[in-house]
Order: C-alpha cells, then sequence, then structure tokens
C-alpha cells in the first residue's frame, strides 16, 4: 500500500496544485467546491504515507462532509448568484473566468514556485515528513493564503482558509497521528464550515436586499 502511494507521489502533487489553484482563480461556487472535495482526497491519500490509514480515511470524510455543508449552503443562496443578476446572464457565463484573470493566474505560478522551491531546501523542510508531504504542506498554505489575500466573499474566502487547514493538518501529522486529533481537527473544520455558511446567507441576503431596493 505504502508502496503504491509513494509512486502516486508526483500524480497526488499535481492534482494538488490543479485544485488549489483552481479554487484562486475560479469565483464559481460549483466549481471551486468540486475542487476542494478533490483536494481533500487527495490530501488523505498523500498523508497515508505518514499516518495510519483510519486516520487517512477520518480526513477524507470529514472533508467530504464539510464540502457538503458548503454545497447545502450554496445550494440555498443559488450558489452566490443573486436571482435577478442570475436570469439575466446566460447559462454560458457561469464557468467565466474573473476580469483579473491574467493577475490570478501569474500570482499562482510565483506562489507555486515560491512553495515548492521553500520545501524542496533542507533547512525549511520540516524533519520527518517526506518530501512530497512538504512540498503539498507549503502549496496549500501558499495557495489558501493568497484565496484568502484575494477575495472579500465569504464562501470563496472560507474555501481559501480550508486550503490551509488542510496543509497544516499534513504539516502537524509528524507530530501527533491519534483519531482524537484528528477528531479535534474536524471539530476546527466544521466550525469554519459553519461560520462561513453563515456568513455567506448574510452577504447573500444583503445583496438581494440592495437589489429588490
Amino acid at each position: 500500500m505504502s508502496d503504491v502511494l509513494l509512486r502516486l507521489t508526483t500524480p497526488i502533487l499535481v492534482g494538488l496544485i490543479l485544485t488549489a489553484s483552481a479554487l484562486v482563480i475560479f469565483n464559481d461556487w460549483r466549481l471551486s467546491m468540486a475542487a476542494l472535495a478533490v483536494q481533500y482526497l487527495l490530501a488523505a491519500a498523500l498523508v497515508a504515507q505518514i499516518v495510519v490509514v483510519q486516520v487517512a480515511v477520518v480526513k477524507a470524510l470529514v472533508g467530504l462532509l464539510v464540502v457538503g455543508i458548503l454545497a447545502y449552503t450554496g445550494r440555498e443562496v443559488n450558489f452566490g448568484r443573486v436571482r435577478g443578476r442570475a436570469q439575466e446572464a446566460a447559462p454560458a457565463s457561469r464557468f467565466q473566468f474573473p476580469t483579473n484573470f491574467p493577475f490570478r493566474l501569474l500570482a499562482v505560478v510565483m506562489f507555486v514556485v515560491a512553495a515548492w522551491y521553500t520545501a524542496s531546501q533542507p533547512r525549511f523542510a520540516l524533519p520527518g515528513l517526506p518530501l512530497g508531504v512538504n512540498i503539498a504542506s507549503y502549496l496549500l498554505i501558499a495557495l489558501g493564503l493568497l484565496n484568502l489575500g484575494l477575495t472579500e466573499e465569504p464562501m470563496n474566502a472560507g474555501m481559501g482558509l480550508l486550503t490551509v487547514l488542510v496543509g497544516f493538518e499534513m504539516l502537524y501529522a509528524v507530530f501527533e497521528q491519534s483519531l482524537a486529533v484528528a477528531a479535534l481537527l474536524a471539530a476546527v473544520e466544521f466550525g469554519v464550515a459553519l461560520a462561513v455558511s453563515y456568513l455567506a446567507l448574510l452577504s447573500y441576503a444583503a445583496s438581494e436586499k440592495e437589489l429588490t431596493g
């Protein structure tokens, strides 16, 4: 099992880069939530190199439940599209690129290169973690912070914060691998998901009120 995971390290890293980058580049909640779900699964598969399988499975299930909470909230608020504006928009425009797409793409490339280089340096890498896990954690934390810095919208910012937490969990896994700690970290993620959902509901209600005047 561990040998298989080691061989899959590079594909998993590529997948994590793509999913975390999608959260930064795209504004569509449905695409972002799908990327976040895949990110949780890939992170759990990668962290299974250093923790028991049960802990990795718990992390994957917690991630899917967190995404489920966000998806339910998204459905309640029409995935962030105010109904009046959504009716005027063409169906093809739902997955359009944001207006600052070139800047976001350039920022993502710079953060990925910087995080990969930093994690590859022995003096910055955390002892006891495989190189792939070190790189993945640095990448997720960096791109999550970038996402937080580029958006004021609660849902997108919340998914950025959850990305940071996933990266932190991977770093912390080398120190503590018990199910009790996994449960504590899961409680933190559930708390973040609930807070983000509440703020997203408030933001959507304010937008609709402003639109209807």
